[in-house]
């Protein structure tokens, strides 16, 4: 499994990744507030470019190819947020985690061919992945107040998978960080 690992650290990277959804907040205080809501997210990797060599020779088979491997899920986010200063500019931190269900696993490879005809193949199948993934978040940022029902932040936020995303001898676990943008609108 270390010869796996490797190989597939050496062929692998990151991918763009997204989630969208709607969250309620119900605030305690001022200083505390308690967020939950529904999310679609879609996350994963994808591989470099690489090779296919045949033996023998056929230059009618690809002789390149990149994989990309997209997770989405339907998550439950539940987190307690804390907000701290006065005026319209004020600092935010939170923590909590992320309830995963897959909804589907898909494979998508671009081949590429000796004459530069290009093709691509997909797949889709959630068959012998685990289901359910819970994923720590932790994040700290900016509230804007617009107005006084309507609020903006931006928040840089990390996300780790605490299940593998299948039971194989070589653990996969997703992880994500990025940048949570809000727009929030206050109902009292």
């Amino acid at each position: 499994t270390d010869l796996v690992i490797k190989s597939r650290d050496d062929i692998e990277k990151a991918k763009f990744g997204y989630t969208t959804g709607l969250n309620v907040t119900f605030h305690f205080s001022d200083l505390l507030s308690f967020e939950t809501g529904v999310q679609y997210s879609n996350k994963g990797y994808k591989t470099k470019e690489q090779d296919l060599i045949y033996f023998p020779s056929n230059p009618s088979l690809p002789n390149k190819v990149m994989t990309n491997y997209s997770y989405q899920y339907i998550g439950i986010p539940l987190k307690a947020k804390f907000t701290f200063g006065k005026g319209k500019t004020r600092f935010i931190s939170s923590a909590g985690f992320m309830t995963n269900f897959l909804i589907n696993v898909k494979q998508t490879s671009n081949y590429k061919y000796q004459d530069g005809k290009t093709e691509k193949k997909s797949q889709s199948s959630t068959s012998g992945f685990n289901k359910i993934d819970i994923s720590p978040m932790a994040s700290i940022g900016i509230d804007y107040k617009l107005t006084d029902k309507i609020h903006l932040s931006a928040e840089p936020t990390f996300r780790f998978g605490l299940n593998k995303t299948k039971d194989a001898p070589v653990k996969e676990k997703l992880w994500n960080a990025g940048l949570a943008l809000s727009i929030s609108y206050s109902l009292k």
